[in-house]
C-alpha cells in the first residue's frame, strides 16, 4: 500500500503539482579520482586515512561492499556512470586518446545515450558539474558538459591537472563553455568553494543535480603545506601527501554538507560517493589492500571501489549491502527517486527495491572491456583476459575474493560457458572506439600540432613566467596570421615552459618549427621530454631572435625515442614573447608561407559512417585557408579539414593533396 501511495504522489508531481515538485530530492554525486579501496575510514583497512565526513555519510547511509565500476581507468568509468549504460555501447572503451579507426571518430558521449543530467534537466532539474570532466569536448564542442545536460560547468576537460598553478593559461580551465584563466587556489579547495557558492545562490524551489568531481587523489602528489604538517607522523613522504590530499577532499565534502544543512535541504538531498576506479599504489601511493591489483588492471583492485548512498528519508541507515552493484546503477536509482521514467538504453538497475527489501541481487553478471583487456563476472565466478600478459585467468570470487588461486586449468567447462556469455554481450558493443592502444581501437592517430585554435588542445606549465596565456591575435600578426597566439610575459633570465601532450613516435618527428616573436633578443632551446618529469633529450639547437617573427627550426630528424612532452627554454631578459605555432614536419627549412610546406602522411582508412567510401587523411598544416585534393591532376575536392571521403576504388597513388594559404611572413 505504501509503495502504491508513493507512485501516486510521484505521478501528481509530474503532472503539475507545484508543491510536490519542490519536494523532489536534490542529487549530489561525488566522484573521487583514483581512490584506493582501503583509503576510506569506514572500510577499516587503512589506519592513516582520516575521512570523518565520508564516514559520517556511510554511518547513516547504505554502504555497498561489492561495488564495481565499468572500467579500470577514469574516462570510460565516468561515461558509464553518466549514461547508466556500458560505455562500450558507444565506443568509450578507453580514455580519450590519439588513436581511433578513422578521423571521423571523435571522443565523447553519443547523443543516443542521454546523460543523467540531460534526463533531469528535461524534467525540471537545475544541473551543475564541477571538477574533472574527461568525457570529450577538446576536439568537438558538442561533447562539452554544457552540451550534455549541465546548465553550468566549472573545471577542466582533461584527465589530470596540477593542484597549484604558477601560470594563467586561459585555455586550460573552462566555465560553462568558455575558456578562462587558471585560478591560483589549491584545486580541491577551489572546487569545494564553487559547490558551496552554487548551493548558496541556487533557488531552492527548483531541485538540482550536482556532479562534484575533484581530481583528488589523482597525481600529481600536491598538498597544502599547512595540511601536510598534520601528518608528520607518516614517514613515507609520498603516502603523507596522498593522505593530506584525501583529507582536503574530505574536509570540502564536510563543508558542502554543512552548506546543505544551512540551507535546510540536507535531508532532501540524495548523496552518492564513489571512486572512478581503484588506486595505483606505485603512482599516487593509495592502497587497495586486501584486494589484488590496481588501476589499469581488471583485478578487483582496479574495478572494485568504495561506494555509498546516503538518503535516510527513504533508504536504510547504516546498512552494508553485500550483493554486487555497478556504477551504472546510480543513474536509474536517482531517476527513480525523481519519479522519472528510464530511457531504453539503460544497463544499470534501480537499487531502491534491492536495498529496502529482501529482493535478490540486482546483477547476476557484469562485463568489462578496456583496450586489450576483457572480463566477465557471472555469479561467484570471474574470468578475464589481458593481451599484454597473454593469459586468461579464472577465479571463484566468493571463495577467493583476493584472487590468489587461478582456476583456469581446473575448470575448462566453466571457462567455456563464461566465454560464450561474454561473446554474446560483446555483440551489442560499438565498433567505434578511441584511446591509447592502436591495436585495440584503430591505427589512425590525431597529430600533435599546437595551433592554439582549439578549445583546450594543450597543457602548459611554467614556474618562471608570471603569465602563460592564449590570447586573441586581433591584428592577425605573425607568420600564419592566426586567430590566437600564446603570450609569455615577465620571465626570469632563463625561463621554461613545459608542454604535456600525447606521445609522439619517431615517424612523426623530423623538424620542430617554433614560430615566435620576442621584443628583445632571446635565445631559445627545445628539449624533448622522454620519460619522467626530469628526463629530457639534450639534442638541442640554439637560436637568437632578431625582433621579428621567425620560424625557428629544431632538427630532430635523427631522433629515435618516444616523446611525452616538450620543454622550451628562453634565455635573456624576457619581458614578452609571442608564439604563433609549434608544429612538426619533414621540412628542414624555415617556412614563411604555409602552402610551401608539403602535405605529409597522406593515408586511407575505411569509413566508419559510409561503407562505400574511404577516408583520405593527412597531417594538418596550421592555419591554411584550404586543402586541395586532386585525382590524376584534376581538382575533385576543396576542404578546410584534414580529411575527406572519397570513392572506395580510388588508389592512394593517384591522389595528391596540397595546401593553399595567403598568409605570409
Amino acid at each position: 500500500m505504501k509503495e502504491v501511495l508513493i507512485k501516486i504522489l510521484w505521478f501528481l508531481m509530474l503532472t503539475g503539482s507545484t508543491s510536490l515538485a519542490q519536494n523532489r530530492p536534490n542529487f549530489l554525486i561525488i566522484v573521487a579520482d583514483d581512490l584506493g579501496y582501503a583509503d576510506v575510514g569506514y572500510h577499516h583497512l587503512s589506519k592513516d586515512i582520516p575521512t570523518e565526513n565520508i564516514d559520517k555519510l556511510a554511518e547513516k547511509g547504505v554502504v555497498f561492499k561489492n561495488s564495481y565500476v565499468t572500467a579500470p581507468v577514469c574516462g570510460p568509468s565516468r561515461a558509464a556512470l553518466m549514461t547508466g549504460s556500458y560505455q562500450q555501447r558507444f565506443g568509450f572503451k578507453d580514455n580519450p586518446g590519439p588513436f581511433r579507426p578513422s578521423p571521423e571518430v571523435v571522443p565523447g558521449i553519443s547523443d543516443q545515450f542521454p546523460t543523467i543530467a540531460e534526463k533531469l534537466q528535461e524534467n525540471g532539474y537545475a544541473t551543475v558539474a564541477i571538477g574533472k570532466w574527461h568525457l570529450g569536448g577538446q576536439e568537438d564542442r558538442n561533447y562539452l558538459p554544457f552540451q550534455k545536460g549541465f546548465d553550468h560547468y566549472y573545471g577542466f576537460l582533461g584527465g589530470a591537472s596540477s593542484y597549484y598553478f604558477e601560470d594563467e593559461c586561459s585555455q586550460f580551465f573552462m566555465e560553462d563553455d568558455q575558456p578562462i584563466k587558471t585560478p591560483k587556489t589549491y584545486l580541491t579547495d577551489l572546487f569545494g568553494q564553487k559547490a558551496i557558492d552554487y548551493i548558496d545562490a541556487h533557488d531552492q524551489k527548483q531541485p538540482f543535480l550536482m556532479y562534484w568531481a575533484p581530481n583528488a587523489v589523482h597525481t600529481p602528489l600536491e598538498a597544502p603545506t599547512e595540511v601536510l604538517t598534520k601528518f608528520d607522523h607518516i614517514k613515507d613522504p609520498n603516502r603523507k601527501k596522498l593522505v593530506a590530499m584525501q583529507y582536503v577532499m574530505d574536509q570540502n565534502i564536510g563543508k558542502i554538507i554543512k552548506k546543505l544543512k544551512e540551507k535546510g535541504i540536507y535531508d532532501n538531498t540524495v548523496i552518492v560517493f564513489i571512486s572512478d576506479n581503484g588506486g595505483k599504489p606505485g603512482d599516487n601511493y593509495s592502497l587497495n589492500l586486501p584486494l589484488n591489483g590496481e588501476k589499469g588492471t581488471l583485478y578487483e583492485g582496479g574495478i572494485k571501489t568504495p561506494c555509498l548512498m546516503h538518503f535516510p528519508a527513504q533508504l536504510p541507515s547504516g546498512k552494508t549491502y553485500d550483493p554486487m552493484v555497478s556504477s551504472m546503477d546510480i543513474y536509474p536509482t536517482l531517476l527513480s527517486f525523481a519519479g522519472i521514467p528510464l530511457p531504453k538504453h539503460i544497463d544499470g538497475v534501480n537499487l531502491i527495491p534491492f536495498v529496502t527489501t529482501d529482493k535478490k541481487q540486482p546483477h547476476q553478471q557484469l562485463f568489462w572491456k578496456n583496450a586489450n583487456k576483457w572480463c566477465i563476472r557471472h555469479g561467484d565466478w570471474k574470468l578475464f583476459y589481458d593481451k599484454k600478459a597473454k593469459k586468461e585467468r579464472l577465479y571463484h570470487i566468493s571463495v577467493d575474493p583476493y584472487e590468489k588461486e587461478d582456476l583456469y586449468e581446473k575448470y575448462p567447462d566453466k571457462v567455456k560457458d563464461l566465454k560464450e556469455i561474454y561473446a554474446q554481450w560483446d555483440q551489442n558493443n560499438s565498433k567505434i572506439a578511441w584511446g591509447w592502444n592502436p591495436s585495440a581501437v584503430g591505427k589512425y592517430k590525431v597529430h600533435n600540432q599546437f595551433t592554439f585554435e582549439e578549445i583546450i588542445p594543450e597543457r602548459f606549465e611554467s614556474k618562471h613566467f608570471q603569465q602563460v596565456e592564449v590570447i586573441q591575435n586581433s591584428k592577425k600578426q605573425g607568420l600564419n596570421q592566426s586567430e590566437h597566439v600564446l603570450v609569455l610575459e615577465d620571465g626570469e633570465p632563463s625561463s621554461k615552459i613545459r608542454v604535456s601532450h600525447a606521445p609522439m613516435s619517431p615517424r612523426e618527428l623530423g623538424y620542430c618549427h617554433l614560430k615566435i616573436y620576442a621584443k628583445k633578443a632571446t635565445e631559445v632551446e627545445v628539449h624533448l621530454k622522454l620519460g619522467d618529469e626530469m628526463e629530457f633529450n639534450q639534442q638541442v639547437q640554439t637560436y637568437t631572435t632578431t625582433g621579428e617573427w621567425q620560424d625557428l627550426v629544431f632538427d630532430y630528424s635523427k631522433f629515435k625515442g618516444k616523446v611525452k612532452g616538450l620543454e622550451i627554454v628562453f634565455k635573456g631578459k624576457n619581458s614578452k614573447i609571442y608564439v604563433d605555432d609549434i608544429w612538426w614536419n619533414k621540412n628542414p627549412e624555415p617556412i614563411t608561407v604555409n602552402d610551401a610546406s608539403k602535405v605529409e602522411q597522406i593515408q586511407l582508412f575505411t569509413s566508419i559512417k559510409d561503407k562505400n567510401k574511404k577516408v583520405l587523411t593527412w597531417k594538418p598544416i596550421p592555419n591554411v585557408d584550404a586543402y586541395l585534393v586532386r585525382h590524376k591532376g584534376t581538382l575533385i575536392l576543396t576542404t578546410i579539414n584534414n580529411y575527406v571521403k572519397i570513392d572506395k576504388g580510388i588508389p592512394l597513388r593517384e591522389i595528391k593533396v596540397t595546401a593553399r594559404s595567403d598568409h605570409k611572413l
